[in-house]
């Protein structure tokens, strides 16, 4: 029994091995020009000497950017400012918090959704919609806007949320944001 296993095995490994190697055999009516393999001293890169920095990877940080007193002065400063991941910082003002954040990898043009309303703030172009978003705990909603800056290297996004059910005063999001933007300008890096 063993034998004709062993056997038939044999023979299903070589029925295989036959369907390869007639796979693996080139087409002969595509064609048999000869291959030539050159060598050459010349370096295998491709890149030019020399090399150019084009993109600053951190072009504007605002817990490093904005001074503390001029948080503190308008409110931003319930908790000290907290770097978060990458280019952004968090504020607290008791009642909302705020977040400022540069993208480098990110146009503003890509960032702005369909119902963004453009606008100047101090010279800048500048575009302020909303964000509605739930949290991470008992299915609680925070009421979430942004304000985001045309820059060189890409954007400043400015956001501003709180709970509706734990902040009290409720703020005016859109106009807070709008007045914090104002105030901040001076001190972003555009």
């Amino acid at each position: 029994m063993f034998a004709k296993v062993r056997l038939l095995s044999a023979l299903c490994a070589l029925v295989a091995a036959v369907i390869v190697v007639w796979q693996a055999q080139p087409d002969v009516r595509l064609g048999t020009g000869a291959v030539e393999l050159r060598s050459t001293d010349a370096p295998m890169t491709t890149i030019k000497s020399p090399v150019l920095d084009l993109t600053d990877p951190d072009p504007f940080d605002p817990c490093r950017d904005i001074p503390l007193d001029v948080v503190q002065r308008i409110g931003l400063a319930f908790t000290p400012p907290d770097p978060e991941d990458s280019l952004r910082c968090h504020y607290d003002a008791g009642n909302y918090q705020m977040a400022v954040e540069a993208f480098v990898w990110r146009t503003y043009e890509q960032t702005l959704p369909p119902d963004a309303v453009e606008l100047d703030i101090d010279g800048h172009r500048a575009a302020q919609y909303w964000i509605m978003k739930p949290t991470d705990w008992n299915n609680r909603w925070w009421i979430t806007c942004m304000i985001a800056f045309k820059t060189s290297y890409g954007l400043i996004q400015q956001s501003l949320f709180y709970s509706p059910i734990y902040s009290e005063p409720d703020p005016d999001c859109m106009q807070t944001n709008l007045q914090r933007a104002h105030e901040l300008a001076p001190f972003y890096k555009y």
